[in-house]
Protein backbone atom coordinates (compact mmCIF):
# COMPACT_ATOMS: atom_id res chain seq x y z
CA UNK A 1 0.00 0.00 0.00
CA UNK A 2 2.79 2.39 0.93
CA UNK A 3 4.64 1.59 -2.31
CA UNK A 4 1.56 2.53 -4.35
CA UNK A 5 1.25 5.86 -2.51
CA UNK A 6 4.89 6.71 -3.22
CA UNK A 7 4.46 5.87 -6.91
CA UNK A 8 1.32 7.94 -7.09
CA UNK A 9 3.06 10.96 -5.54
CA UNK A 10 6.00 10.59 -7.94
CA UNK A 11 3.65 10.43 -10.95
CA UNK A 12 1.83 13.54 -9.70
CA UNK A 13 5.08 15.47 -9.35
CA UNK A 14 6.22 14.38 -12.80
CA UNK A 15 2.88 15.40 -14.34
CA UNK A 16 3.14 18.79 -12.68
CA UNK A 17 6.71 19.19 -13.92
CA UNK A 18 5.77 18.39 -17.53
CA UNK A 19 2.74 20.67 -17.34
CA UNK A 20 4.94 23.52 -16.09
CA UNK A 21 7.47 22.77 -18.84
CA UNK A 22 4.75 22.73 -21.48
CA UNK A 23 3.27 26.03 -20.33
CA UNK A 24 6.71 27.63 -20.40
CA UNK A 25 7.04 26.66 -24.06
CA UNK A 26 3.67 28.26 -25.03
CA UNK A 27 3.57 31.94 -26.11
CA UNK A 28 2.13 34.13 -23.34
CA UNK A 29 -1.28 35.70 -24.06
CA UNK A 30 -1.32 39.55 -24.05
CA UNK A 31 -3.87 40.97 -21.67
CA UNK A 32 -5.57 44.03 -23.21
CA UNK A 33 -6.11 46.76 -20.58
CA UNK A 34 -9.79 47.38 -19.95
CA UNK A 35 -10.83 44.28 -21.91
CA UNK A 36 -13.44 43.19 -19.38
CA UNK A 37 -15.18 46.58 -19.27
CA UNK A 38 -15.00 46.82 -23.06
CA UNK A 39 -16.65 43.40 -23.38
CA UNK A 40 -19.38 44.47 -20.95
CA UNK A 41 -19.95 47.55 -23.08
CA UNK A 42 -20.47 45.38 -26.18
CA UNK A 43 -23.03 43.31 -24.33
CA UNK A 44 -24.85 46.48 -23.24
CA UNK A 45 -24.84 47.80 -26.81
CA UNK A 46 -26.32 44.52 -28.04
CA UNK A 47 -29.03 44.89 -25.40
CA UNK A 48 -29.60 48.53 -26.53
CA UNK A 49 -28.55 49.86 -23.12
CA UNK A 50 -26.62 52.86 -24.38
CA UNK A 51 -26.19 54.59 -21.02
CA UNK A 52 -24.82 51.42 -19.43
CA UNK A 53 -22.57 50.88 -22.42
CA UNK A 54 -21.17 54.41 -22.11
CA UNK A 55 -20.40 53.78 -18.43
CA UNK A 56 -18.45 50.59 -19.21
CA UNK A 57 -16.63 52.33 -22.08
CA UNK A 58 -15.66 55.17 -19.75
CA UNK A 59 -14.02 52.65 -17.40
CA UNK A 60 -12.34 50.90 -20.33
CA UNK A 61 -10.92 54.23 -21.49
CA UNK A 62 -9.53 54.99 -18.05
CA UNK A 63 -7.96 51.53 -17.95
CA UNK A 64 -6.33 52.09 -21.35
CA UNK A 65 -8.35 50.05 -23.85
CA UNK A 66 -7.21 51.07 -27.37
CA UNK A 67 -10.65 50.98 -29.04
CA UNK A 68 -12.85 52.34 -26.27
CA UNK A 69 -12.39 56.06 -27.00
CA UNK A 70 -13.68 56.05 -30.58
CA UNK A 71 -16.64 53.87 -29.64
CA UNK A 72 -17.51 56.11 -26.67
CA UNK A 73 -17.34 59.19 -28.93
CA UNK A 74 -19.73 57.64 -31.45
CA UNK A 75 -22.09 56.47 -28.71
CA UNK A 76 -22.34 59.82 -26.91
CA UNK A 77 -22.20 62.32 -29.79
CA UNK A 78 -25.96 62.88 -29.76
CA UNK A 79 -25.71 64.25 -26.20
CA UNK A 80 -22.28 65.89 -26.23
CA UNK A 81 -20.44 68.09 -28.68
CA UNK A 82 -16.87 67.34 -29.80
CA UNK A 83 -15.29 69.89 -27.45
CA UNK A 84 -17.18 68.47 -24.46
CA UNK A 85 -16.12 64.98 -25.47
CA UNK A 86 -12.51 66.03 -25.92
CA UNK A 87 -12.38 67.70 -22.52
CA UNK A 88 -13.87 64.60 -20.90
CA UNK A 89 -11.37 62.30 -22.59
CA UNK A 90 -8.53 64.53 -21.44
CA UNK A 91 -9.61 63.88 -17.86
CA UNK A 92 -9.75 60.13 -18.36
CA UNK A 93 -6.49 59.50 -20.19
CA UNK A 94 -3.01 61.02 -20.41
CA UNK A 95 -1.81 59.53 -23.70
CA UNK A 96 -2.70 61.09 -27.09
CA UNK A 97 -5.93 60.02 -28.77
CA UNK A 98 -5.79 57.49 -31.58
CA UNK A 99 -6.31 58.70 -35.17
CA UNK A 100 -9.92 57.49 -35.38
CA UNK A 101 -10.92 59.35 -32.22
CA UNK A 102 -9.08 62.50 -33.30
CA UNK A 103 -10.86 62.48 -36.67
CA UNK A 104 -14.27 62.01 -35.02
CA UNK A 105 -13.64 65.06 -32.84
CA UNK A 106 -12.17 67.19 -35.64
CA UNK A 107 -8.71 67.51 -34.09
CA UNK A 108 -7.11 68.37 -37.43
CA UNK A 109 -3.99 69.86 -35.86
CA UNK A 110 -2.91 66.42 -34.65
CA UNK A 111 0.25 65.31 -36.41
CA UNK A 112 -0.34 62.97 -39.32
CA UNK A 113 -4.12 63.33 -39.34
CA UNK A 114 -5.49 63.69 -42.87
CA UNK A 115 -8.67 65.51 -43.86
CA UNK A 116 -11.58 63.49 -45.25
CA UNK A 117 -11.67 63.04 -49.01
CA UNK A 118 -15.07 64.36 -50.10
CA UNK A 119 -16.74 64.13 -53.47
CA UNK A 120 -15.79 67.08 -55.69
CA UNK A 121 -18.35 69.83 -56.16
CA UNK A 122 -20.06 69.67 -59.58
CA UNK A 123 -18.69 72.11 -62.14
CA UNK A 124 -21.13 74.87 -63.09
CA UNK A 125 -21.05 78.26 -64.73
CA UNK A 126 -24.24 79.44 -62.99
CA UNK A 127 -22.57 80.87 -59.87
CA UNK A 128 -23.95 84.23 -58.81
CA UNK A 129 -23.13 83.63 -55.15
CA UNK A 130 -20.32 81.45 -53.78
CA UNK A 131 -20.54 79.88 -50.32
CA UNK A 132 -17.51 78.63 -48.36
CA UNK A 133 -18.33 75.73 -45.99
CA UNK A 134 -16.21 75.24 -42.87
CA UNK A 135 -16.40 71.87 -41.09
CA UNK A 136 -14.93 70.46 -37.90
CA UNK A 137 -16.13 67.11 -36.55
CA UNK A 138 -17.12 63.83 -38.21
CA UNK A 139 -20.75 64.64 -37.41
CA UNK A 140 -20.51 67.98 -39.22
CA UNK A 141 -18.91 66.25 -42.19
CA UNK A 142 -21.60 63.58 -42.30
CA UNK A 143 -24.42 66.15 -42.22
CA UNK A 144 -22.67 68.21 -44.90
CA UNK A 145 -22.40 65.19 -47.20
CA UNK A 146 -26.07 64.36 -46.68
CA UNK A 147 -26.97 68.00 -47.39
CA UNK A 148 -25.10 68.01 -50.70
CA UNK A 149 -26.53 64.63 -51.67
CA UNK A 150 -30.08 65.94 -51.16
CA UNK A 151 -29.43 69.32 -52.78
CA UNK A 152 -30.81 68.46 -56.26
CA UNK A 153 -34.25 67.91 -54.68
CA UNK A 154 -34.07 71.11 -52.62
CA UNK A 155 -36.39 74.07 -53.18
CA UNK A 156 -33.20 76.13 -53.63
CA UNK A 157 -31.61 73.88 -56.26
CA UNK A 158 -32.66 76.27 -59.03
CA UNK A 159 -30.87 79.21 -57.43
CA UNK A 160 -27.48 80.18 -58.93
CA UNK A 161 -25.55 79.18 -55.78
CA UNK A 162 -22.21 77.38 -55.67
CA UNK A 163 -20.49 75.69 -52.74
CA UNK A 164 -16.70 75.69 -52.61
CA UNK A 165 -14.84 72.62 -51.30
CA UNK A 166 -15.15 72.55 -47.50
CA UNK A 167 -12.33 73.86 -45.33
CA UNK A 168 -11.54 71.85 -42.20
CA UNK A 169 -10.68 73.79 -39.03
CA UNK A 170 -9.60 72.13 -35.78
CA UNK A 171 -12.54 72.15 -33.36
CA UNK A 172 -10.21 73.19 -30.51
CA UNK A 173 -9.13 76.28 -32.44
CA UNK A 174 -12.61 77.23 -33.68
CA UNK A 175 -14.00 76.85 -30.14
CA UNK A 176 -17.67 76.92 -31.13
CA UNK A 177 -20.02 76.92 -28.17
CA UNK A 178 -22.12 73.84 -27.42
CA UNK A 179 -24.91 75.21 -25.23
CA UNK A 180 -28.42 74.04 -26.21
CA UNK A 181 -30.89 76.90 -26.58
CA UNK A 182 -28.18 79.56 -27.01
CA UNK A 183 -26.85 81.06 -30.22
CA UNK A 184 -23.63 79.37 -31.31
CA UNK A 185 -20.52 81.54 -30.88
CA UNK A 186 -17.17 80.71 -32.54
CA UNK A 187 -13.67 82.15 -32.65
CA UNK A 188 -13.79 84.45 -35.67
CA UNK A 189 -10.04 85.12 -35.69
CA UNK A 190 -9.12 81.61 -36.85
CA UNK A 191 -11.40 82.03 -39.87
CA UNK A 192 -9.84 85.24 -41.16
CA UNK A 193 -7.37 83.44 -43.45
CA UNK A 194 -10.23 81.55 -45.10
CA UNK A 195 -12.28 84.74 -45.47
CA UNK A 196 -9.25 86.64 -46.78
CA UNK A 197 -8.90 84.24 -49.70
CA UNK A 198 -11.76 86.25 -51.21
CA UNK A 199 -13.22 83.29 -53.08
CA UNK A 200 -16.71 83.34 -51.53
CA UNK A 201 -19.15 86.02 -50.46
CA UNK A 202 -20.74 83.90 -47.73
CA UNK A 203 -19.19 81.80 -44.96
CA UNK A 204 -21.08 78.69 -43.83
CA UNK A 205 -19.67 77.35 -40.55
CA UNK A 206 -21.03 73.94 -39.54
CA UNK A 207 -19.88 73.45 -35.95
CA UNK A 208 -20.99 73.63 -32.35
CA UNK A 209 -24.32 72.95 -30.69
CA UNK A 210 -27.17 75.39 -30.15
CA UNK A 211 -29.15 77.90 -32.22
CA UNK A 212 -28.29 78.73 -35.80
CA UNK A 213 -27.93 82.31 -37.01
CA UNK A 214 -27.01 84.57 -39.92
CA UNK A 215 -24.89 87.63 -39.30
CA UNK A 216 -23.28 89.85 -41.93
CA UNK A 217 -22.32 87.17 -44.42
CA UNK A 218 -21.66 84.48 -41.79
CA UNK A 219 -24.08 81.57 -41.81
CA UNK A 220 -23.68 79.62 -38.54
CA UNK A 221 -25.24 76.15 -38.35
CA UNK A 222 -24.92 73.45 -35.67
CA UNK A 223 -22.94 70.38 -36.67
CA UNK A 224 -26.15 68.33 -36.87
CA UNK A 225 -28.00 70.84 -39.08
CA UNK A 226 -30.78 69.93 -41.48
CA UNK A 227 -31.35 71.21 -45.05
CA UNK A 228 -34.49 72.98 -43.80
CA UNK A 229 -32.46 74.91 -41.24
CA UNK A 230 -30.02 75.96 -43.97
CA UNK A 231 -32.88 77.24 -46.13
CA UNK A 232 -34.22 79.43 -43.32
CA UNK A 233 -30.87 80.93 -42.35
CA UNK A 234 -29.70 81.42 -45.93
CA UNK A 235 -32.90 83.32 -46.69
CA UNK A 236 -31.73 85.95 -44.19
CA UNK A 237 -28.70 86.55 -46.44
CA UNK A 238 -31.13 87.71 -49.13
CA UNK A 239 -33.02 90.01 -46.78
CA UNK A 240 -35.91 87.79 -45.69
CA UNK A 241 -37.16 88.51 -42.17
CA UNK A 242 -38.53 86.11 -39.60
CA UNK A 243 -42.29 85.77 -39.65
CA UNK A 244 -42.48 84.96 -35.93
CA UNK A 245 -42.29 87.50 -33.12
CA UNK A 246 -38.86 89.14 -33.05
CA UNK A 247 -37.21 89.97 -29.71
CA UNK A 248 -38.05 93.50 -28.61
CA UNK A 249 -34.52 94.83 -29.23
CA UNK A 250 -34.50 93.45 -32.79
CA UNK A 251 -38.07 94.48 -33.54
CA UNK A 252 -37.33 98.03 -32.41
CA UNK A 253 -34.80 98.35 -35.23
CA UNK A 254 -36.32 96.20 -37.96
CA UNK A 255 -39.92 97.34 -37.69
CA UNK A 256 -39.04 101.02 -38.17
CA UNK A 257 -37.56 100.43 -41.62
CA UNK A 258 -38.95 102.33 -44.58
CA UNK A 259 -37.26 100.23 -47.28
CA UNK A 260 -38.94 97.20 -48.82
CA UNK A 261 -37.89 93.79 -47.51
CA UNK A 262 -38.33 90.61 -49.51
CA UNK A 263 -41.19 89.12 -47.53
CA UNK A 264 -42.53 91.59 -44.94
CA UNK A 265 -44.55 94.80 -45.24
CA UNK A 266 -44.67 97.04 -42.18
CA UNK A 267 -47.85 98.68 -43.40
CA UNK A 268 -50.55 97.43 -45.77
CA UNK A 269 -50.35 100.74 -47.61
CA UNK A 270 -46.98 99.65 -49.09
CA UNK A 271 -48.57 96.89 -51.18
CA UNK A 272 -48.55 98.82 -54.48
CA UNK A 273 -45.01 100.10 -53.93
CA UNK A 274 -43.88 96.55 -53.09
CA UNK A 275 -45.49 95.09 -56.23
CA UNK A 276 -43.88 97.75 -58.43
CA UNK A 277 -40.45 97.25 -56.85
CA UNK A 278 -40.48 93.48 -57.33
CA UNK A 279 -42.25 93.69 -60.71
CA UNK A 280 -45.22 91.68 -59.50
CA UNK A 281 -48.94 91.86 -60.12
CA UNK A 282 -50.67 92.88 -56.87
CA UNK A 283 -53.12 90.06 -57.55
CA UNK A 284 -50.27 87.61 -56.93
CA UNK A 285 -49.87 88.86 -53.36
CA UNK A 286 -51.87 87.86 -50.29
CA UNK A 287 -51.22 90.15 -47.35
CA UNK A 288 -51.36 88.03 -44.20
CA UNK A 289 -50.78 89.31 -40.63
CA UNK A 290 -47.65 87.95 -38.93
CA UNK A 291 -46.20 88.33 -35.43
CA UNK A 292 -42.86 89.83 -36.57
CA UNK A 293 -43.41 93.24 -34.94
CA UNK A 294 -45.66 92.26 -32.05
CA UNK A 295 -43.01 93.30 -29.50
CA UNK A 296 -43.34 96.92 -30.62
CA UNK A 297 -47.13 96.79 -31.05
CA UNK A 298 -47.03 97.10 -34.80
CA UNK A 299 -48.85 94.89 -37.28
CA UNK A 300 -46.66 93.45 -40.02
CA UNK A 301 -47.73 91.40 -43.04
CA UNK A 302 -46.16 88.71 -45.16
CA UNK A 303 -46.94 88.62 -48.88
CA UNK A 304 -48.14 84.99 -49.08
CA UNK A 305 -51.11 83.36 -47.43
CA UNK A 306 -49.68 80.05 -46.21
CA UNK A 307 -47.21 79.74 -43.33
CA UNK A 308 -43.67 79.68 -44.71
CA UNK A 309 -40.17 78.52 -43.78
CA UNK A 310 -39.59 82.00 -42.32
CA UNK A 311 -42.30 81.34 -39.74
CA UNK A 312 -40.91 77.90 -38.92
CA UNK A 313 -37.85 76.53 -40.69
CA UNK A 314 -39.36 73.10 -41.38
CA UNK A 315 -42.28 74.51 -43.37
CA UNK A 316 -42.17 74.68 -47.19
CA UNK A 317 -40.59 77.55 -49.11
CA UNK A 318 -43.29 79.41 -51.09
CA UNK A 319 -42.74 79.48 -54.84
CA UNK A 320 -43.02 83.28 -54.77
CA UNK A 321 -40.12 83.49 -52.31
CA UNK A 322 -37.91 81.40 -54.61
CA UNK A 323 -38.84 83.70 -57.48
CA UNK A 324 -37.86 86.75 -55.41
CA UNK A 325 -34.52 85.12 -54.54
CA UNK A 326 -33.80 84.45 -58.20
CA UNK A 327 -34.53 88.10 -58.92
CA UNK A 328 -32.21 89.27 -56.12
CA UNK A 329 -29.36 87.05 -57.28
CA UNK A 330 -29.32 88.85 -60.59
CA UNK A 331 -27.60 91.58 -58.57
CA UNK A 332 -25.35 89.59 -56.18
CA UNK A 333 -23.27 92.70 -55.46
CA UNK A 334 -26.11 93.85 -53.21
CA UNK A 335 -25.56 90.89 -50.85
CA UNK A 336 -23.20 91.81 -48.03
CA UNK A 337 -20.01 89.73 -48.38
CA UNK A 338 -18.51 88.25 -45.23
CA UNK A 339 -15.26 90.12 -45.94
CA UNK A 340 -17.04 93.38 -45.11
CA UNK A 341 -17.97 92.04 -41.68
CA UNK A 342 -14.45 90.78 -41.01
CA UNK A 343 -13.13 94.17 -42.05
CA UNK A 344 -15.18 95.73 -39.26
CA UNK A 345 -13.71 93.21 -36.80
CA UNK A 346 -10.21 94.10 -37.99
CA UNK A 347 -10.94 97.79 -37.50
CA UNK A 348 -12.06 97.13 -33.93
CA UNK A 349 -8.64 95.52 -33.34
CA UNK A 350 -6.94 98.53 -34.97
CA UNK A 351 -5.54 96.15 -37.61
CA UNK A 352 -5.82 98.57 -40.49
CA UNK A 353 -3.75 96.50 -42.91
CA UNK A 354 -6.25 93.66 -42.63
CA UNK A 355 -9.11 96.15 -42.77
CA UNK A 356 -7.89 97.50 -46.10
CA UNK A 357 -7.32 94.03 -47.58
CA UNK A 358 -10.75 92.76 -46.53
CA UNK A 359 -12.51 95.93 -47.70
CA UNK A 360 -10.83 95.63 -51.09
CA UNK A 361 -12.01 92.04 -51.35
CA UNK A 362 -15.55 93.10 -50.44
CA UNK A 363 -15.30 95.84 -53.05
CA UNK A 364 -14.19 93.28 -55.63
CA UNK A 365 -17.66 91.73 -55.32
CA UNK A 366 -19.10 95.16 -56.08
CA UNK A 367 -20.57 95.71 -52.61
CA UNK A 368 -21.51 99.42 -52.54
CA UNK A 369 -20.71 100.06 -48.85
CA UNK A 370 -17.19 98.66 -49.32
CA UNK A 371 -16.59 100.82 -52.37
CA UNK A 372 -17.79 103.91 -50.49
CA UNK A 373 -15.76 103.03 -47.38
CA UNK A 374 -12.51 102.73 -49.32
CA UNK A 375 -13.15 105.96 -51.20
CA UNK A 376 -13.85 107.79 -47.93
CA UNK A 377 -10.58 106.45 -46.50
CA UNK A 378 -8.66 107.53 -49.59
CA UNK A 379 -7.88 104.03 -50.83
CA UNK A 380 -8.32 102.35 -54.16
CA UNK A 381 -11.05 99.71 -54.40
CA UNK A 382 -8.60 97.21 -55.94
CA UNK A 383 -5.91 95.27 -54.11
CA UNK A 384 -2.27 96.04 -54.88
Amino acid sequence: MRTNQVLSQQKGRLAGFFLLLLSACQPSQTVVPGALEFAKAQQAIQAKLSIKAAEHLALAIQQGHPDASSQWISLTQTEQGPLQQYQQLQQWRSQPLDADSAALLGLWQEQGLTRPQLSPEPATSQCQLNIQPVLTSASATSHWQQFRQNWPASAFATLPLCFLPPAFVDSRALQCSETPGSRIQCNAQVLQEIVSSGRAQLLMVVAGRGNASFNNGWLQLPENFTPALFRHEFSHALGFLDEYALPASVAAAECQRTDLTANILFTAADLTRYADYWQLDPEQLRLTPVATCDAVNRQAYRVVEANSHMQHFELPVPALYVRLMQQQLKQPQQVMPVQYYFASLARQRQDMASWRQLMQQAAAFGYPAALDGLTAAGFSSTAR
